[in-house]
């Protein structure tokens, strides 16, 4: 059993910010807590301090108990050197990213090898042949091959089940789960949480499971603790932004898409010689009317974000053609693709990695203004009080860098620099995946209200269901490169013609 008793956690220095204010729970062995709460609440802070993680200008009070047959080990008490037979072995941890927390240099079965020998007195060929054994276990296709593939070489599913044999392979009593089906589809995600919970109770693993979905929590924890501000509160709040419902009506078509195929020629080995041909994207067609709100969804892997660079024009088309009004983009010269790319632009998944982190907001939003002379020079600074109250953000955000900001703001910036050029077309891809429900809800709101004051169309590429129905008015839904239904959103979601989207329906944490 796992025991948190009174827990203070406080950061020294010139800022000094108490972040953890007396927070208790216990979980015992087979069973699973769900830590429950906005960014910035302490989900993951309390997480360090249960792996003795935290940072050095952080203080803690209270303890941490590990309970175990020969009696009670207080974590917080540990030294660098016990941490070291603990964290891993007793304590272990499943975190959000899985390309972060594997070695992109080492192959999977190196890295799994390695975990394995640190707290198991068994010679290398052993550890190999349970690396395997674990591979097989987390249901990962071929393991014996799998052990010599490297990170990038694996889906992102595969790798989440690569941290989650390197987490379990030493039959932990404890196992943290920091938001680790966030970046999945609904589908992997459905099929992760499954493995998890197969695990748990094959090891009798005491869970806590970290998340800021409160229907994930329901599926899968025995119980669960809302924390906000560092405190525990009682309150289960889950904003969420529904558009209104509007009339469909006839628009003038805007981005038109006919019979686009995306071929790639795969190699078998070093030699070069062709195998196969691999269709991320195999003859799709439809359209986007001006003021749609279009939807695409489909698991990973299915052509989603292929088809969104060929209308950014970073993918060549094998075949087909993109229409945007009278531009035909697949055989535009370059000088015409530098015009257009102020009317399509668009906002990223992770707006951390998409802005420059050595760069101020002014010269964040100042740059494509110069490139694109959207205004002169005498107009800048206008311009870019204006983007600010746009995105609702204060005016001294200007002076201040990416790291200054949380996430939803730093989103916020994301979209006043695709505003910045007036564009007409905006390709949302996984915008809002990574921000907590709230700031997820803030974040489509204003999107909403950008379209409707500057007149914007948006594809909304996602693999969450919920953020479809509460902001689209249309969805497709792509399998295997082709889009395999479409119509309005409330009909596609509603009434699933398809087996494919009936299928995703299922896998959603729960009922649309």
């Amino acid at each position: 059993m796992l025991k948190v008793k009174n827990l203070h956690i406080q950061f020294e220095g010139p800022n000094p910010f108490h972040a953890l204010q007396g927070i208790s729970f216990k979980i015992a062995a087979g069973k699973t807590l769900a830590l429950i709460g906005t960014s910035g609440s302490g989900k993951s802070l309390t997480s360090l301090a249960i792996m003795g993680l935290l940072p050095e200008n952080a203080r803690q009070t209270g303890y941490i108990i590990l309970e175990e047959p020969g009696g009670e080990l207080i974590l917080n008490t540990l030294s660098a050197k016990e941490w070291g037979k603990v964290r891993g072995k007793k304590v272990s941890m499943v975190f959000q990213e899985p390309m972060s927390a594997l070695n992109p240099i080492m192959t999977i079965g190196a890295q799994l090898t390695e975990s394995i020998l640190a707290h198991q007195d068994i010679d290398r060929p052993t550890a190999r042949k349970k690396a395997i054994e674990w591979l097989d276990k987390v249901k990962l296709p071929e393991p014996a091959a799998i052990y010599d593939r490297y990170p990038h070489q694996l889906s992102g599913g595969q790798k989440q089940r690569v941290v989650i044999a390197m987490a379990m392979c030493n039959h932990p009593a404890v196992l943290i789960a920091d938001e680790p089906t966030t970046a999945l589809d609904v589908t992997v995600q459905a099929e992760v949480i499954q493995l998890m919970k197969q695990l748990q109770r094959e090891f009798g693993t005491a869970l806590l499971f970290i998340t800021h979905d409160l229907a994930l929590a329901k599926l899968i924890a025995d119980d669960f603790i809302v924390l906000e501000k560092g405190k525990v509160v009682p309150d289960l709040i889950t904003p969420e932004f529904k558009a209104p419902k509007a009339e469909m009506s006839a628009n003038p078509c805007l981005l038109k898409v006919e019979g686009l195929k995306v071929h790639y020629a795969e190699r078998s080995n070093w030699l070069g010689k062709q195998q196969k041909v691999f269709k991320a994207v195999d003859g799709v067609s439809f359209e986007i009317e001006q003021g749609d709100r279009m939807g695409l969804v489909g698991e990973s892997g299915c052509g989603k974000s292929t088809l969104s660079k060929c209308i950014l024009g970073l993918q060549n088309a094998t075949a087909g053609s993109i229409w945007f009004k009278d531009k035909e983009l697949t055989t535009l010269p370059g000088k015409q693709w530098f015009d257009l790319r102020k009317s399509i632009q668009i906002i990223f998944q992770d707006p951390y990695a998409s802005l420059n982190p050595r760069l101020n907001v002014r010269d964040l939003l100042s740059e494509p203004l110069q490139v694109h002379k959207v205004v002169d020079k005498s107009g800048i600074e206008q311009r870019l009080r204006q983007l600010l109250d746009q995105v609702q953000l204060p005016h001294t955000a200007l002076k201040k860098y990416p790291h200054e900001f949380s996430g939803g703001q730093r989103q916020r910036i994301c979209i006043a620099r695709a505003l910045s050029v007036e564009p007409e077309f905006i390709i949302c891809d996984e915008s809002v995946s990574a921000l907590d429900v709230k700031i997820q809800a803030q974040v489509l709101e204003l999107l909403y209200e950008l379209q409707a004051g500057l007149d914007l169309t948006y594809l909304f590429i996602t693999h969450d269901l919920h953020v479809v129905k509460s902001f689209c008015n249309k969805v497709m839904v792509m399998q295997k490169g082709l889009i395999v239904e479409a119509g309005a959103a409330d009909q596609v979601l509603n009434y699933p013609q398809e087996n494919y989207t009936k299928k995703l329906l299922a896998a959603a944490p729960h009922a649309l």
